[in-house]
C-alpha cells in the first residue's frame, strides 16, 4: 500500500531516532464519569475500521518503506488501574503513555490508554505517530471515538463505514499533481521564491551536534487578552489575518535575535482540499517555505504585509510537497524553524479546548499533555481561542536553554506590541528593553561617584 512524500520523510526521521517521542501526536481527556471498557474497546475497533491509517504498519523493504494494514480487531485499548494516584502522578502517567515510542513496523502508529483512578475518574490518552495523523486528526480521532462509545452504550447501530477517499487514492492524487502542468508550475514557484535563501537558524547556546537530535521542551507565550483583541481589530482593519500579523512579527523577532536579514521558515498547512478528506484521519499536511527578506528601513507593517502576501501566494501552491525539490537546491535542511496556527473554534470537538463538555454521554475536559517537542530547532504553534492567543514554543534542548526561549518570546511580544502602537516603526529601531529595565541595567554598570 502507498505512502505519501511526507510520510516517507517521517519514516526516515523515525529510523534515525526510533526512541524519540518528538513525532507523537497526542490528545488526552479527563473523564468524570463511569466508563464501560468493553464499549470503549468496541469503539476503538470501529474507529480503526473506519480510518485505515490507524491500523497501518510501516515496514522496511528492499525498495524503501511500505505500508501494511492489520485487521481492526488487532487494535487494543490498554487499561491501567491507578487507584490512589494524586494529580501529579496521574499527569506523569498520562505523559508517559503519550511519550512511549512507536514501533512502526511491528505495532503500528496508534494507541489508546485509559488511566483509571476511580470508577468515575480517568484519563483517556490517545496517541498517534505523525506519520498517520496531524493536529486536526487528533481531534477527529477523539470525536469519533467518543461518539462511537456513546452509540454503543445506547445500543445504536455502528457507523464504521470506511472513510473516503482511501489513503492510496490520496497518495495517487499527490503523485498525479506533482507531474501535472500545475505541479510543474508549483515547483517552479517554490524554486523562485526560495532562491538564495536558506533555513532560518538562531545562534545556539551549544554547538550543533554532528547528528540531528530530537530532545525538546516547551516554553509558552500567552498574549494579554487586551493585546489579542487589539491585534484582531488591527488585522481586520487592514484586510490581514491575525496569523499573518503574528507571523510577520515573529519573523522580525527572529531577525532581531540573530537569524539574519533573509531566511526561510516552514508554515505547515492542511492538504484537506476535497470534502471527504475533512473527516478523515491522516497526514494531510504540507509545509510552505515562507521567505523573509528585510531591508534597512523595512517597518513592522512591511513585515506583516509581506507575511500575508507570501502566505497567500504559498497557499496557491500548497499541494506541491516541497520535499521533492532537489536537495542540492536546498543547501541544507529544508527548515530549522516552523510556525503554524491552530484555531480552537474550528476544532472537531466544539468547546473542549475551552472547558468541560459532554461527548458520547461522558463529561470530559482537556488534559494538556506536552508533545511534539524537539522536531526542529524550534516549532511554534499559535493557538487562537475565544480567550485570545497563546504560542507554544517547542525547542530543541540540545541547542537552546530555556532562558534563550524566554528572551525570544519577550522580543516577539515587544514587537507585537510595537506593531500595534506604531506599525510604521522600522523593525531595527524597536527597543527590546523597557525604560525601567534599561535604567536597571545601566545602574549595574555605574560605579560609585
Amino acid at each position: 500500500m502507498l505512502m505519501s512524500i511526507g510520510q516517507q520523510g517521517l519514516w526516515l526521521a523515525h529510523q534515525l531516532d526510533p526512541e524519540s517521542p518528538a513525532y507523537n501526536v497526542v490528545l488526552a481527556v479527563r473523564i468524570r464519569d463511569r466508563v464501560r471498557t468493553d464499549a470503549l474497546q468496541e469503539a476503538v475497533t470501529e474507529l480503526v475500521a473506519r480510518h485505515e491509517l490507524l491500523r497501518s504498519r510501516f515496514v522496511a523493504a528492499e525498495g524503501g518503506p511500505v505500508r501494511e494494514t492489520d485487521p481492526p480487531e488487532k487494535a487494543r485499548l490498554e487499561v491501567r488501574e491507578v487507584p490512589g494516584a494524586d494529580e501529579a502522578e496521574l499527569f506523569r502517567q498520562a505523559r508517559q503513555a503519550a511519550d512511549k515510542p512507536f514501533r512502526l513496523g511491528d505495532e503500528g502508529a496508534f494507541r489508546t490508554v485509559l488511566l483509571r483512578r476511580a470508577a468515575d475518574d480517568a484519563v483517556l490518552v490517545t496517541a498517534t505517530h505523525h506519520i498517520v495523523s496531524d493536529a486536526t486528526s487528533a481531534w477527529l480521532l477523539v470525536r469519533d471515538l467518543l461518539a462511537g462509545y456513546g452509540r454503543i452504550v445506547a445500543g445504536q447501530p455502528s457507523a464504521a463505514a470506511p472513510a473516503t477517499p482511501g489513503w492510496d487514492e490520496q497518495v495517487l492524487a499527490e503523485r498525479e499533481f506533482t507531474t501535472s502542468p500545475r505541479g510543474v508550475r508549483a515547483a517552479a514557484y517554490w524554486r523562485h521564491s526560495r532562491a538564495g535563501l536558506v533555513a532560518a537558524a538562531l545562534p545556539t547556546d551549544r554547538p550543533r551536534p554532528p547528528r540531528r537530535t530530537l530532545n525538546g521542551a516547551t516554553h509558552e507565550l500567552a498574549l494579554p487578552a487586551g493585546t489579542g483583541r487589539r491585534l484582531t481589530r488591527a488585522a481586520a482593519a487592514r484586510g490581514l489575518t491575525p496569523f499573518a500579523w503574528l507571523l510577520g512579527t515573529f519573523q522580525a523577532a527572529l531577525r532581531r535575535s540573530g537569524a539574519g536579514d533573509a531566511f526561510l521558515i516552514g508554515c505547515p498547512v492542511t492538504t484537506r482540499f476535497s470534502p471527504g478528506t475533512r473527516e478523515a484521519i491522516g497526514y494531510y499536511v504540507n509545509a510552505l517555505p515562507i521567505a523573509a527578506r528585510f531591508g534597512p528601513g523595512d517597518t513592522l507593517l512591511d513585515a506583516v504585509e509581506g507575511a500575508q502576501r507570501r502566505l497567500r501566494e504559498g497557499m496557491a501552491h500548497a499541494r506541491y510537497p516541497v520535499e521533492l525539490l532537489d536537495g542540492a537546491e536546498r543547501r541544507g535542511p529544508l527548515f530549522r524553524i516552523s510556525c503554524t496556527l491552530v484555531a480552537a473554534d474550528r476544532l472537531p470537538v466544539p468547546g473542549l479546548y475551552e472547558g468541560p463538555v459532554v461527548a458520547g454521554g461522558l463529561r470530559v475536559e482537556l488534559c494538556d499533555v506536552p508533545q511534539q517537542e524537539g522536531q526542529l530547532d524550534l516549532t511554534v504553534e499559535v493557538l487562537q481561542s475565544a480567550s485570545g492567543f497563546k504560542a507554544l514554543m517547542r525547542y530543541n534542548t540540545d541547542l537552546f536553554d530555556e532562558d534563550t526561549m524566554v528572551r525570544l518570546s519577550g522580543t516577539w511580544h515587544r514587537l507585537i506590541e510595537a506593531s500595534l502602537d506604531l506599525p510604521d516603526t522600522p523593525t531595527a529601531d524597536v527597543p527590546l528593553v523597557g525604560q525601567d529595565d534599561l535604567a536597571a541595567l545601566l545602574a549595574l554598570g555605574a560605579g560609585p561617584a
